[in-house]
């Protein structure tokens, strides 16, 4: 997504960081939803200012890692990808990666806390 293979969306996994002590949720996604993220992902203003800080325990944000082209983290209305910081005031990128989860992944207080604040 963040190279010149951009149109390429497979290959791309998502995480949900949420456990201390223990793997995180992890799944594949499909392509289709790697390339509407990379289209929100295109459409989202910089972020003027500092991101949200994520809390030591509990929901710490989401992870859409496409290998060697590139690596997002989602939390709070800000996204994430090496040096660039962009607005996601809706959290439709951090979302979609979430509700792209197979049914039952991710705990529904998660859920829940994300599309309240979204």
């Amino acid at each position: 997504m963040g190279t010149s293979r951009s149109s390429d969306p497979e290959g791309c996994t998502a995480t949900v960081s949420i456990y201390s002590g223990r793997p995180d949720p992890q799944w594949n996604l499909p392509a289709a939803v790697t390339q509407r993220l990379w289209e929100i992902w295109q459409k989202l203003d910089p972020l003027d200012n500092v991101p949200p800080p994520a809390p030591a325990l509990g929901y710490r944000g989401s992870i859409l890692d496409c290998g060697k082209r590139g690596r997002w983290h989602a939390y709070g209305g800000a996204v994430i990808s090496g040096e660039s910081r962009r607005s996601d005031p809706g959290r439709a990128f951090e979302r979609l990666l979430l509700e792209s989860a197979p049914k039952g992944l991710i705990p529904a207080d998660v859920l829940r806390e994300v599309r309240r604040q979204g």
